[in-house]
């Protein structure tokens, strides 16, 4: 019976091999397919969940060595939710005007700098300045991927475009972590000197995805299109977005309030 059960098991193993290789290859043939910037940006949101992935696990401990209280920790991140909330809305118009390529760098250039401030910062009030720098660049990165995937990807497969930039960030996310601890092992143990090391690592990390930006990154032809119809003024050019849009108005107010729950955690 040992026998015969050692060929069924072989078949079964390569049968799951073999769903592994279609699927892979189903999931590199979908991104091919895409425009050229869909694949720079998935490379690039792959790359920022891997290099926050570094640091997120010990950003609280290293806060905390650094001088600050619970008072003050819960301070950093409602400084950053802040920040977040106040540029969304002129980020998006700036963007529409002036072009996705050049908001899109700065927010890698503010990214990188928010991780050599944690690097440097010899008290946790440095912090605050990182973080401010950090919700900016987050607020102008999402605006843009968002709109270069509009941009790149046909409406047919926008869900799953989205799906598998998410889960090929997951992916370097859940490797990023494991990376992190065997390297603050290796610089001496969870303690302010041990940890510090990774915001230079971080920082050199984005420093590689500045580079990969500028030499790969195309300007959205709708980004385009959007700076060669300049608007009328910032308020003019919002009443005129909302203006007859019920559905919009309440969908905002929905992420709104769904979102609201999930900034606790």
């Amino acid at each position: 019976m040992g026998g015969m059960d050692a060929p069924v098991c072989r078949t079964r193993q390569e049968d799951e091999v073999n769903v592994v290789g279609r699927v892979v290859g189903r999931i590199r043939d979908f991104i091919y397919r895409q425009k050229h910037n869909y694949r720079v940006c998935a490379a690039r949101f792959s790359a920022n969940k891997f290099l926050a992935g570094l640091t997120s696990q010990y950003n609280a401990i290293y806060t905390v060595g650094l001088g600050a209280d619970s008072v003050q920790l819960g301070s950093l991140s409602s400084v950053g939710g802040a920040i977040t909330a106040l540029i969304s809305a002129p980020v998006g118009w700036l963007m529409d005007r002036h072009g996705i390529k050049r908001f899109f760098l700065l927010a890698v250039v503010l990214t990188a700098g928010g991780s050599l401030l944690y690097a440097l910062a010899p008290d946790w009030r440095f912090l605050v300045a990182a973080a401010i720098l950090a919700s900016i660049a987050v607020g102008l990165s999402n605006t843009a991927c968002r709109v270069i995937c509009a941009d790149s990807v046909q409406s047919k497969d926008r869900v799953t475009a989205q799906n598998v930039c998410s889960t090929l960030a997951a992916i370097a996310g859940m490797i990023s972590p494991l990376a992190g601890a065997y390297l603050v092992t290796v610089f001496g143990g969870i303690t302010v000197e041990g940890i510090r090391p990774l915001y230079y690592l971080q920082f050199a990390g984005y420093g590689l995805v500045f580079l990969l930006v500028v030499a790969q990154l195309r300007e959205p032809q709708q980004g385009q299109f959007a700076a060669a119809e300049a608007g009328f003024g910032f308020i003019a050019d919002f009443h005129h977005l909302f203006e007859g849009r019920g559905d919009l108005r309440r969908w905002i107010a929905i992420s709104a309030l769904t979102s609201f729950p999930m900034a606790l955690f």
